[in-house]
């Protein structure tokens, strides 16, 4: 499908700067594009917010606080940020660009990924949010959608085990928190990953993210996320009321180690799952150890 189809902005150059070569993507809070960087001729990725947001001061304010906290998260696994603006009034932040699909796309061709292939993105997925972590932030909306695999330099991605993989938007769902919260004042986060504490009383910490992680990781290995419903808020509640079945009920043969992992990551009580990404990433290790992988 062409996304460039009637978008104006294709083919400006914002700040005198950024020239905008293509749209990548238009989700909830913004739209994606390529841009080329005519200072230091390299390609980067160039996020607009939407005009609906855009009037909300303490959104916009949140947003701009969190770019200039992620901005400083120098991390492999972490899609950077290099510098942020307005144009015509809208917010938009300049990140690195990564060649390649996201989580949500490998999952749509492929379906399911196999145990090799789940625990080699889930550990750099969980090294980057444990540096977010350890730096004090917490994602707030881990989903394929914001899961990249690069592609290798030769093009393509024909080893998901050996590809890069990144985390991006970090802060943004704190953004939103901050400025858009439901009448009950708790953050929707995307409603198939979200932590039972969300939904609850509105908290999150780093074990939310752990949670969401552990949901990443049956999808990635069942080819389907836990819950469905009509309504995002019945889905919602079922994080609540139910646990997480475990892979192996859905994909016959998978083994127990894996189970036992989603198992621990989602815990309906916080207290209950790893203290944070680090410590599921430490879980995940052994869990390749064990398997061979």
């Amino acid at each position: 499908m062409d996304t460039t189809v009637a978008d104006t902005l294709i083919g400006t150059t914002i700040d005198g700067r950024y020239r905008i070569t293509g749209r990548v993507a238009r989700g909830g809070m913004a739209t994606v594009y390529t841009a080329v960087d005519d200072r230091l001729e390299r390609t980067v990725a160039l996020k607009i917010i939407h005009p609906s947001q855009a009037t909300n001061v303490h959104f916009v304010d949140r947003f701009t606080d969190e770019a200039k906290t992620i901005a400083r998260l120098t991390h492999p696994n972490v899609v950077a940020v290099y510098d942020q603006g307005r144009h015509q009034g809208l917010p938009y932040l300049v990140m690195e660009y990564v060649q390649g699909r996201t989580l949500r796309d490998l999952l749509i061709q492929r379906r399911r990924l196999n145990p090799v292939e789940a625990l080699a993105i889930c550990e750099q997925m969980l090294a980057a949010i444990a540096a977010a972590h350890r730096a004090g932030l917490v994602h707030r909306d881990v989903k394929p959608e914001n899961v990249l695999v690069a592609e290798a330099p030769s093009g393509g991605i024909a080893n998901l085990v050996d590809s890069v993989v990144k985390v991006a938007d970090f802060g943004l769902a704190r953004a939103v928190e901050a400025s858009s919260a439901d009448e009950s004042g708790q953050l929707m986060a995307t409603v198939a990953y979200v932590a039972p504490e969300l939904v609850t009383d509105g908290h999150a910490d780093a074990r939310t993210d752990v949670y969401s992680a552990g949901i990443v990781l049956f999808e990635m290995l069942t080819g389907r996320v836990p819950y469905d419903g009509d309504e995002p808020v019945e889905v919602a509640w079922q994080h609540v009321d139910n646990d997480v079945p475990a892979p192996s009920s859905i994909v016959k043969g998978l083994p127990t180690v894996l189970d036992d992992l989603v198992a621990r990551a989602t815990r309906r009580d916080p207290g209950a799952r790893p203290t944070d990404a680090g410590a599921l990433l430490a879980e995940v290790q052994v869990v390749r150890d064990d398997l061979g992988a």
